[in-house]
């Protein structure tokens, strides 16, 4: 019987216990890559994986040494493993354009190299003009040096395409069913199940959470809207959102595991305002749990809704948003559920996981039979 193949993935903090969608992407892939056989190893950010260095739902995590400053600490990271992670795996899959910029090191040492595309993370407002060239030369070098490219969404698979010589390949982020769970009211005491819109992700510019506290200070909706999440190096922006929340807005922090499943499992609906995604995790998850959407019309959400009913709203437009509030609220509960029920069939169908480790394990095997070995 012939060993397993080792991959080595590293480029995100942690698969379990922090926010963010890569890091939500492969604590959903690595396990399922393992189950079908494969050596997962997920080189760790220490602060970020509360599990520590060992094994956990059959992929060992380890962790490896960064620097935590915002600009520096996935690059050092990577820098710093990515020849470790070279001499230990027969496979080495980066993710995010950052990490990318070494894809450089195991195709100098003659090993197959994936880099999953997330997103043009260049675009993201957190990052300052040194930091977006590093992005952008990551992606370049991914474009260049690695053995096959991954992108999650279709848009970034064409950009490629046109871009790069490397052979790239879309595969969607999935998505797990939703597990209902039963509401406790001790949780979340100011909420009612049912009462409530929710937001899910990390509370970055990019987001557009101030158009949600115009909206709500326009609108004056009936029900309360639950911001959740945590910010990520965005102290001073997640204050201001404080600071300006109007009543009616409830921040939670971050939330995982039970918490995390109840908001999803009894919201009215989801909101999603984002002018920036690659293929948004938690509009897949708010789906799977069957919510209705408001979300912003820019290209990455609309791969997602497909012919979903719900509201498609341009990016900023508190008016716009304001509307849509009172029309969710207004709207007949047989409308919206059957919204739901749609959104949950068209995850199921088209974003499982099934087939994106079947996508997945196809391109580690067209890596391992091109790259050179000599």
């Amino acid at each position: 019987m012939s060993a397993p193949v080792r991959i080595g993935m590293l480029g995100l903090r942690a698969p379990w216990g922090t926010e963010g969608g890569v890091e939500l992407s492969v604590g959903e892939l690595a396990p399922r890559l393992a189950a079908a056989g494969m050596d997962v190893t997920v080189y760790c950010r220490a602060r970020y994986n509360p599990h520590g260095s060992g094994m956990r739902e059959g992929v060992r995590l380890l962790d490896t040494p960064t620097l935590y400053r915002r600009s520096l600490e996935a690059l050092v990271h990577t820098g710093l493993t990515a020849p470790y992670a070279t001499r230990q795996a027969d496979l080495v899959h980066l993710h995010a354009c950052g990490p990318a910029l070494f894809s450089a090191i195991p195709a100098m040492a003659r090993r197959p190299v994936v880099v999953t595309l997330h997103g043009k993370d260049w675009e993201r407002d957190k990052w300052g003009p040194a930091a977006r060239a590093f992005l952008r030369s990551g992606a370049w070098m991914a474009g260049h040096a690695a053995t096959e490219i991954i992108t999650v969404s279709a848009g970034l698979e064409a950009w490629c395409r046109e871009n790069f010589r490397v052979p790239a390949t879309h595969i969607p982020n999935g998505v797990a069913p939703h597990e209902p769970v039963a509401w406790d009211p001790t949780r979340f005491p100011t909420l009612k199940p049912g009462g409530y819109h929710l937001f899910l992700g990390r509370l970055v510019p990019e987001k557009e959470i101030g158009t949600l506290l115009r909206a709500v200070a326009r609108a004056a909706p009936r029900l309360p809207v639950v911001i959740t999440g945590g910010g990520s190096y965005t102290d001073a922006y997640v204050e201001r959102l404080h600071r300006d929340a109007p009543p009616g807005v409830l921040f939670t922090g971050p939330r995982f595991g039970f918490e995390k499943a109840m908001l999803l499992t009894h919201a009215r609906s989801f909101l999603f305002p984002s002018r920036v995604e690659g293929l948004p995790i938690a509009l897949l998850e708010a789906m799977a749990a069957g919510l209705p959407t408001l979300a912003s019309e820019i290209p990455a959400n609309l791969e997602v809704l497909g012919d979903v009913g719900g509201w498609r709203l341009p990016v900023g437009d508190a008016d716009a948003w304001s509307a849509a509030l009172h029309a969710c609220e207004a709207a007949p509960a047989a409308q919206l559920a059957a919204i739901g029920a749609d959104g949950k069939g068209r995850v199921a169908e088209s974003f499982g996981w099934d087939a994106v480790v079947r996508a997945t394990r196809e391109v580690y095997a067209r890596a391992l039979h091109t790259a050179p070995t000599s």
